[in-house]
């Protein structure tokens, strides 16, 4: 780090010697209350708790407060422009801001561990089975996880600007950190069975802790590199989502080649759904530039600007061919074609959602008008087909509508037909969206 510019800036920026009187003087002040409101007896026991729970405080919000302010900071105060145009790489401004602007923030965690430790030493309780170890490891890295998140938030908020789907990520990390201490101050014997290992409450938490970090640091960097209009290939969404796919299977009774196959498509289509929405503002941009380089031969530079659904789309592809291929998944009606539907269908909803990013000026809000456009397309047209003239009516609007009625063991010719009729209306379909697309994109931006 000593060679790293932006953790000097933010250094220089954030620290104070009297940061190191403050934060001692606080935390004192915060143990001492705990001290003389204890019972008799229970004096270091409430201390260990108090000091557990200010590092988790300091490390996971507090710092990653600070991390978010740090590069809400550059737009308000006009001075990332400055960064675009510096030498700085995304990894470099990425861990200077990480591990330097939240600098204030782990004095206080440095402090609050500080006397977990010695209270170790004292109460067994807190570290027995290595605890106490590992609640200090955890901390330390879930903090970082979260303040990952929290810049990642911060720069999905200047591409999206006021997006109710930017919170979806950091909401999901409230309930996951509290599913981390309350265990390990509690029942600390539950045993996970994880890719056929059986793993305690403690290493299960440090695993999902790395995935989160991993996650994190992956989209920062790319979004990173957006902003700073560095050119990179989208290698970090599909390994992000190669990660979290085989996490999840890990948890399967039988993990197996043909489930972590069918995970990662289900993964990745969900993926692929998700950016696209949250990327909506971006999609005709992105376009444009990839139809501008195709026209200069400049095949490496429009993979830059492709936008990110393609890619995990095309990963989800892959995932389900290679799961219709597997001997396995053959045993059940459903199994060797299902996913390969929904990432056709997947591919019609986001030819459809281009459409509409293409004519955005048409419209105050084309999330709300995609959004309202998919609630009709997939369910209430189809329902009032189905109740109107029957289920076939409603499989040529709703390919899926042919599982209504269909089960593994009433499995028929009739099925079987509904099948055929299913995959003829959705080529139909994709046929005349992509036209539609091709029309509009023409018509926006003319050869």
């Amino acid at each position: 780090m000593r060679h790293n510019p932006e953790w000097q800036r933010q250094i220089w920026l954030h620290w104070r010697p009297s940061l190191l009187g403050w934060s001692a003087a606080l935390v004192s002040l915060l143990l001492a209350v705990a001290w003389v409101s204890s019972a008799p007896g229970q004096e270091l026991q409430n201390i260990g708790l108090t000091a557990l729970l200010g590092l988790w405080a300091a490390s996971a919000g507090y710092a990653s407060l600070l991390a978010g302010r740090s590069l809400s900071d550059e737009l308000h105060q006009n001075t990332w422009d400055w960064q675009r145009l510096s030498a700085l790489s995304p990894w470099q401004i990425a861990w200077g801001k990480l591990l330097g602007a939240t600098l204030p923030a782990w004095l206080y965690a440095a402090w609050f561990g500080l006397v977990l430790l010695l209270v170790s030493t004292l109460w067994s309780t807190l570290w027995q089975h290595s605890r106490g170890f590992y609640m200090l490891a955890l901390a330390v890295l879930w903090g970082l996880a979260v303040q990952a998140w929290a810049m990642n938030w911060v720069l999905l908020g200047w591409a999206a600007g006021r997006s109710w789907l930017t919170a979806f990520l950091l909401l999901l990390l409230g309930p996951m950190l509290g599913g981390l201490v309350l265990p390990l101050l509690g029942s600390h014997n539950e045993q996970w069975q994880w890719w056929g290992w059986t793993l305690e409450m403690q290493a299960m938490a440090s695993i999902s802790g790395l995935l989160a970090l991993a996650l994190g640091l992956l989209s920062l960097w790319r979004q990173l590199c957006e902003r700073l209009d560095v050119n990179t290939l989208p290698w970090a969404w599909p390994l992000g989502v190669l990660a979290l796919a085989g996490f999840a299977t890990g948890f399967a009774q039988a993990p197996t080649l043909a489930l972590l196959l069918q995970t990662l498509a289900g993964v990745a289509l969900l993926a692929s759904g998700y950016i696209a929405l949250q990327q909506l503002p971006l999609h005709a941009r992105a376009w444009r530039q990839v139809q501008a380089q195709l026209q200069r031969r400049r095949w490496r530079a429009a993979l830059y600007a492709l936008p990110l659904w393609p890619v995990s789309w095309l990963l989800a592809l892959l995932a389900a061919l290679l799961s219709w291929a597997q001997p396995a998944s053959r045993g059940t009606p459903t199994g060797h074609w299902i996913w390969l539907l929904l990432a056709l269908l997947l591919l019609r909803d986001c030819l459809l959602l281009t459409g509409i990013a293409l004519q955005g000026r048409r419209w105050n809000s084309p999330l709300a008008v995609v959004l309202l456009s998919l609630l009709v397309i997939h369910l209430l047209l189809p329902l009032l087909a189905l109740g109107l003239l029957g289920q076939p009516a409603a499989i040529a609007l709703q390919p899926l509508a042919l599982l209504w009625n269909t089960s593994a063991q009433h499995w028929s010719s009739d099925s079987l037909g509904s099948t055929s009729l299913a995959w003829a209306a959705l080529a139909g379909q994709l046929i005349l969206t992509a036209l539609w697309v091709r029309t509009v994109f023409r018509r926006q931006y003319p050869a």
